[in-house]
């Protein structure tokens, strides 16, 4: 069973540790606000996000760019962090899109023992969902018509407080 070990996290400064810890800060563009601080796991927010930027810089292009905001989630006054990292590559063909998180799915046959176990999009996946999230996969489209990078948005709550408690109960 899973669980979350919460913890108050500025999520700029979250985003700059896990690009350093990798040695990406130079191929890496960060919008983020210093301040924006969610009540998540740390430790699983790294995980999403060293397999959202490492797959970026991998199969896409640079610059990468990551963006941080937070959107509200309805009538009940909650908040949820949105993060996004876009490339500037070839995109991700429309018939691979609907299988990008699934388990050891990679997007060329012709490559079966290139790097990489083809679980790492599933993996995030597995981590957004522990904390009630999402994570959606699209191609950004140029003025001209024509795709000009991957898009990956992770969605989960700003306080998985809640969650938390749940997952505890449920476990008990």
């Amino acid at each position: 069973t899973a669980r979350l070990v919460l913890d108050d996290v500025d999520i700029a400064d979250q985003i700059t540790a896990c690009i350093d810890a990798r040695a990406w800060l130079d191929a890496v563009e960060l919008d983020a606000e210093r301040g924006i601080v969610a009540r998540l796991d740390p430790r699983r927010l790294d995980v999403i996000l060293a397999n959202l930027i490492g797959n970026a810089l991998k199969h896409g292009g640079s610059p990468v760019r990551v963006s941080v905001r937070t959107e509200e989630t309805g009538t009940d006054g909650g908040e949820e962090l949105v993060i996004a990292v876009r490339d500037h590559g070839p995109g991700i063909p429309e018939e691979v899109l609907p299988h990008v998180f699934d388990r050891f799915y990679k997007a060329s046959a012709s490559r079966p023992r290139s790097d990489g176990s083809g679980l790492g999009l599933s993996i995030a996946m597995e981590n957004a969902l522990i904390h009630l999230g999402s994570i959606s996969a699209s191609n950004s489209v140029g003025e001209d018509g024509k795709t000009d990078g991957a898009v990956f948005v992770l969605r989960l709550p700003r306080d998985a407080s809640g969650i938390a408690r749940e997952s505890r109960v449920e476990e008990e």
